[in-house]
């Protein structure tokens, strides 16, 4: 039996979840089921090309915590894919992975270092 999630493609784009369809109705639909399953920071359906595009927060992000110690921040999560996603707007402005992501104790750990706050150009708040 075919699913209306064959009508559908996801993509894992770090800190997002980036879904596609050629039908209009059927994203919609989707999008609603993941509202309903707690999906945060839902983008509507909008037109691209001949495709219709969605997006989500990644589900792992809202579950991981950040910890700064000195220059040091460190992510812990629930998966591998959930701290790289939650480390992504750290990233972005100019922090570099130092260590991980690994396992330790039953939860992954990233450590970055905040390259920025370290040279005196504040990246972060």
């Amino acid at each position: 039996m075919a699913s209306i999630l064959d009508k559908v493609d996801a993509h894992d784009a770090g800190d997002k979840i980036i879904l596609s369809s050629d039908d209009e109705a059927t994203l919609k639909y989707v999008v609603e089921e993941m509202r309903k399953e707690g999906a945060q920071d839902i983008q509507a359906p909008v037109k691209v090309g001949g495709k219709w595009i969605a997006s989500f927060e990644h589900p792992g992000m809202s579950q991981c915590t950040v910890e700064r110690i000195g220059f040091e921040i460190i992510i812990a999560g629930p998966t591998e894919g959930s701290v790289l996603a939650r480390s992504g707007e750290f990233r972005e402005r100019g922090a570099l992975i130092s260590r991980g992501p690994e396992q330790e104790n039953g939860t992954c750990k990233l450590y970055l270092e905040d390259v920025g706050a370290r040279t005196g150009n504040t990246i972060t708040s």
